[in-house]
């Protein structure tokens, strides 16, 4: 399975970004152990165990800020990483969207029943 997104224009050549199934996996399994961690600690704490999607975006980004080129591949990894979540809440059913959010940025939790494999 390839995760594909249709450029919006932000890339310097306009292409469609691609990923690998393993890179998906890759992404994925990490968004999904830092919303684990997340959900774990609010426990603890009591606190709130959802993420909003644009902080999941923005940890992941600077997770790997280190391996990003420049500005545009800073656009594309964004852009994969929207998507990826987008595929995770929409076609895999392994994050659940939560009320109370606006549309443009849920709030989102893994579903209770995922195995990470």
């Amino acid at each position: 399975a390839v995760v594909s997104t249709q450029s919006t224009g932000e890339t310097e050549e306009g292409e469609n970004l691609r990923i690998t199934f393993e890179e998906y996996k890759k992404v994925s399994n990490m968004l999904i152990l830092h919303m684990r961690e997340f959900e774990e600690k609010s426990r603890e704490g009591a606190g709130e165990g959802a993420l909003k999607k644009q902080e999941l975006v923005d940890w992941y980004l600077q997770h790997i800020e280190d391996d990003i080129g420049g500005e545009q591949e800073m656009i594309a990894k964004k852009l994969v990483t929207e998507k990826v979540l987008e595929r995770l809440v929409k076609v895999d059913n392994v994050l659940l969207e939560i009320d109370g959010g606006d549309e443009e940025d849920p709030w989102l939790v893994v579903h209770p029943n995922y195995i990470i494999e």
